[in-house]
């Protein structure tokens, strides 16, 4: 191995984007070869969620979340058990439909020692494509030559982090929660800055998701500077808000901003949103880079996705009669523009799963009802580029208010979503798939947890029954709004 690639390997490994390691991790969890298995998606998110405090990732809180109901009953050992199949999984999936994906994820031996001889405390790893080569061993002749290399290198590396570290604050690359402090680090998890929180951190708001889907970071002015933006909730009863807060590099506070805006319909209740999605829309040589957040009213049903700029001053907003809980940024078209898709529910329309997408340019207006107590007034109609109702199982029906939209991805032109038909816990899912013209391509249950819970609850009474054909069927009908030629989505050729 050359040392030019030694180098290049060195800085993938070092600074990949940690918003790419959370796409291609979701890639997985949405993929064919983890649709039917459903324990290992659940480990998969316990791992990702604590993606950037693996040191303080015990096996017994592996164990609560996988197995809640027989804590008492299962150990380490069985934590290493599904960790193994884990691995195996994996391998499958890169050897088959993730072969040409550009971030490998792998889980490390924590019984023997990392490669600097220490102790691996680390559960899971994210790895550029090809950084898992092996270098060869060199033959006699060329040894001179590469320890002359490997002394270079070690010099330019150690020049490097000199720079690097005479400059306050750079580089900020991962977070986690001390208390109530946020702590921000580097590439190689030396702390750069902390902030304390007199009020706290919301536990609920941080620790169940993670902190990695609460904050961002990246070059929001295009001056090679890190900005970080973070998500705040303050650690005291609900309902309570959340506050979109930019920071520096060098851990300067430069900004705030606060979702949602008092409105008639909310009957005299408090203008109290959270924030649950961010992304940011890259900068083009038209626009510079926009900030996408999508917040919901607690505890009432109104939407907000809105565009504010680098300087936290808010450019658009578009109004939605339910919660818009994800968003995802891809050029859903191959027009090479990024489009805004966010899936959720939608309560004028029966509460059904819903995914909407909107041109960044045209983000503005409310979404239209069918039900007028649901409906936003004083907005303006807005003009969504795609709208989709999902249907409601009789599984749904019969035990939730409403099915949930969830993970939207897209690749090489595939849209791809769940949607939770059982929502407390979050699970049951039907998986969807969507080519580049929106035809749809596959409609199925995910594993055994829509069939095993459909069982369960219909197998007696007066209207037992088991998962019938046409209901499966039913899944395909997928009502559009907004952007097709016809009131349902057409169907195109199904994979088996």
């Amino acid at each position: 191995m050359s040392l030019y690639r030694n180098r290049r390997l060195y800085y993938a490994v070092h600074f990949m984007d940690r918003a790419s390691i959370s796409q291609q991790i979701d890639k997985i969890l949405c993929s064919q070869s983890f649709a039917s298995k459903s324990q290992l998606r659940k480990l998969l998110e316990v791992l990702s969620q604590n993606f950037d405090s693996q040191a303080t990732l015990k096996p017994d809180r592996i164990i609560r979340e996988l197995w809640p109901e027989e804590t008492r009953t299962k150990g380490s050992a069985d934590v290493a058990t599904e960790m193994n199949r884990l691995r195996h999984a994996l391998d499958g999936y890169y050897s088959g439909e993730g072969s040409s994906d550009p971030i490998t994820i792998v889980l490390p031996n924590r019984s023997v020692a990392a490669a600097d001889g220490t102790q691996e405390k680390r559960w899971i790893v994210a790895k550029p494509r090809g950084a898992e080569d092996r270098q060869p061993v060199p033959s006699a002749p060329s040894r001179r030559v590469l320890m002359t290399a490997v002394a270079i290198a070690a010099v330019c590396l150690v020049a490097y982090l000199s720079v690097r570290w005479l400059v306050p604050g750079s580089h900020p690359r991962a977070a986690r929660m001390e208390g109530g402090a946020l702590v921000v680090m580097n590439a190689e998890g030396k702390e750069l800055w902390r902030k304390a929180f007199p009020d706290g951190l919301g536990p609920d708001w941080y620790y169940a998701q993670g902190v990695q889907n609460r904050i961002w970071f990246g070059d929001l002015d295009g001056n090679g500077h890190t900005s970080v933006l973070f998500l705040y909730s303050p650690a005291l009863p609900d309902p309570q808000g959340s506050t979109l807060i930019c920071f520096s590099d060098r851990g300067k506070e430069k900004w705030r901003w606060t979702p949602g805006r008092d409105l008639p319909e909310l009957s005299g209740s408090p203008p109290t949103y959270k924030t649950v999605s961010l992304a940011v829309l890259k900068a083009t040589k038209a626009r510079p880079s926009r900030i996408v957040v999508s917040s919901v009213h607690q505890p009432w049903w109104p939407g907000q996705i809105a565009l504010i700029d680098s300087n936290g001053k808010t450019v658009s907003e578009y109004w939605h009669s339910g919660a818009l809980m994800f968003v995802a940024l891809a050029d859903l078209d191959g027009d090479g523009r990024e489009e805004i898709i966010a899936t959720g529910t939608a309560n004028g329309y029966d509460h059904q799963a819903t995914l909407v997408v909107l041109d960044p340019d045209r983000v503005f207006g409310a979404s239209t009802e069918v039900r007028p107590e649901f409906q936003i007034h004083g907005m303006g109609a807005a003009q969504e580029r795609l709208r989709l109702l999902f249907p409601r199982s009789d599984l749904n029906r019969a035990l939730f208010q409403f099915n949930m939209a969830e993970y939207p991805t897209v690749e090489h032109g595939t849209l791809r979503l769940t949607v939770a038909e059982c929502i407390t816990p979050m699970g049951c899912r039907i998986w969807y798939e969507f080519d580049r013209n929106i035809r749809l391509i596959a409609a199925f249950a995910g594993g055994d947890e829509f069939r095993s819970a459909h069982e369960r609850f219909f197998q007696s009474g007066k209207d037992a029954h088991s998962l019938s054909a046409e209901e499966r069927a039913a899944f395909q009908k997928v009502r559009c709004l907004v952007g097709c030629n016809s009131e349902f989505v057409s169907v195109g050729k199904l994979v088996p």
